[in-house]
């Protein structure tokens, strides 16, 4: 008997093993192309999402068009499913190449056999408002009305809250999970182990002894299973497949430690409240980290708790700077001739600094510690 929340009708079957197969492929293509470099991870990158678009639309939405589209909605990984939808529509349709559609975080040496090493490169997803308006929308005139952009109003939504800024990785693994939470007949055997993750074959050199270029090859047929990524120089914090949890156990820790810990800015500036329901919760802001600005968004008890430890947030009024202090019921204030300058701020308009990052945030620990940590704007 078939197993999952949402078993597909057999005449969709074929179609769904074939695309999962496919998927697999597209991971295992973008995890070797990240060796390559950034060009040739985002050709795999946005590759991936054309499986991912199948499986969703051609696959589950047919087979159950009420019933998966709000079990979609509702899901955490779901929402990273509609999420790439926009990168599949703005590849797909859009006549411009986004340069920096992945964005690098991390470089490893991968040791070869041979001497020396190759980098890997761990890349993100854009921001969203970082994607050029010829890639979201569909004419060059500003416009409001869905019928003007490449993606859905929710596919948008969707990306800026559980694609953007994410590891690009992550995001493909947590697509393959969704699949296979529905139809337990998507879960591939275990992955055989390998000894070697690709093999090395050196190019020939007439004037040297030691190979002008070597070129590695990899693992044929991987695809047939259910992915577990072949070792490249991987941290042992690194996800290697879709039944690891995203925002594992190691990053749920050390977020706990970091908010026991002081911000690594040595100020915070504080622009914007946050709002839930018309009740201040949060606030956003941004913070000096060489070479530039960061932004960061906290919970109010949070900022309290950094306050109290004797970290500086503040509020620039004119030419002043005004420090946060605190106040009754939990609370704190910026006070000036009797009034309170935090209660004053606005919600913010940028979507780096609104609830929506704050809840992000929250969500996936990693994107937590890099703003409690700092990084650069772009």
């Amino acid at each position: 008997m078939t197993s999952g929340r949402l078993p597909l009708p057999e005449d969709f079957w074929p179609k769904a093993h074939r695309y999962m197969r496919a998927l697999r492929r597209g991971l295992l293509s973008y995890w070797y192309a990240t060796l390559e470099g950034k060009e040739a991870a985002a050709i795999e990158a946005a590759t991936a999402t054309w499986y991912v678009n199948i499986l969703d639309k051609a696959v589950f939405e047919e087979a159950h068009p009420i019933r998966y589209a709000k079990l979609r909605a509702d899901d955490r990984l779901g929402r990273v499913v509609k999420g790439l939808e926009l990168i599949r529509d703005g590849e797909t349709h859009a006549p411009v190449v986004v340069e920096d559609l992945l964005v690098e975080s991390h470089r490893y040496g991968v040791p070869l056999a041979i001497g020396g090493q190759v980098m890997r490169s761990v890349f993100k997803w854009a921001e969203r408002d970082t994607l050029p308006k010829r890639y979201l929308e569909r004419d060059a005139m500003s416009s409001v009305k869905d019928e003007h952009k490449r993606a859905t109003s929710e596919a948008r939504h969707a990306y800026k809250d559980a694609v953007g800024t994410r590891q690009v990785i992550e995001t493909l693994f947590d697509a393959i999970a969704f699949f296979e939470s529905l139809d337990a007949r998507l879960v591939g055997p275990p992955a055989p182990p390998l000894q070697f993750a690709f093999a090395e074959v050196p190019a020939p050199d007439e004037e040297h002894e030691a190979p002008s270029r070597v070129y590695l090859a990899r693992p044929l047929g991987l695809d047939s299973f259910e992915p577990f990524l072949p070792d490249l120089a991987c941290r042992t914090t690194e996800r290697l497949t879709a039944q690891w949890p995203a925002g594992d156990k190691y990053f749920k820790l050390r977020k706990d430690r970091a908010k026991k810990e002081l911000p690594a800015a040595p100020t915070r500036e504080v622009r914007h409240i946050l709002l839930e329901d018309g009740k201040i919760i949060g606030y956003s802001g941004v913070q000096p980290v060489p070479p530039g600005l960061s932004v960061w968004t906290e919970r109010c008890r949070q900022v309290r708790q950094d306050v109290r430890q004797g970290y500086r947030y503040f509020i620039v009024h004119g030419d002043a700077e005004i420090d946060l202090l605190c106040a009754a019921r939990q609370q704190v204030c910026a006070p000036l001739n009797g009034r309170d300058l935090l209660a004053e701020l606005p919600p913010p308009k940028d979507p780096r600094l609104d609830f929506d990052r704050l809840t992000m945030a929250e969500t996936y620990p990693d994107v937590y510690l890099e703003m409690r940590i700092g990084r650069p704007i772009a």
